[in-house]
């Protein structure tokens, strides 16, 4: 094990490592609130339309490059 390293012994003989913890508890509130939008890219212009992109779900929401304004709902592209 490493230095700043957690690991959580189960008594069923196997281990929870923290980070997948972690991971598993942040999935459960993702698909119970929904995800919140909060990291989301530069602003894409493809084919005529500006788009700026959600990096954890993949949601987009339209980009207007005058004002530099985000405006609509997020949506997703199929």
């Amino acid at each position: 094990m490493q230095a700043g390293q957690l690991t959580i012994t189960n008594s069923n003989i196997h281990q929870i490592h923290a980070s997948s913890l972690t991971g598993k508890i942040g999935d459960l509130v993702t698909r119970v609130f929904g995800c919140w939008h909060a990291a989301l890219s530069r602003p894409f212009s493809r084919e005529g339309r500006a788009y700026v992109k959600c990096l954890n779900c993949g949601a987009q929401r339209q980009f207007n490059l005058g004002s530099w304004k985000m405006q609509g709902k997020f949506y997703y592209q199929n």
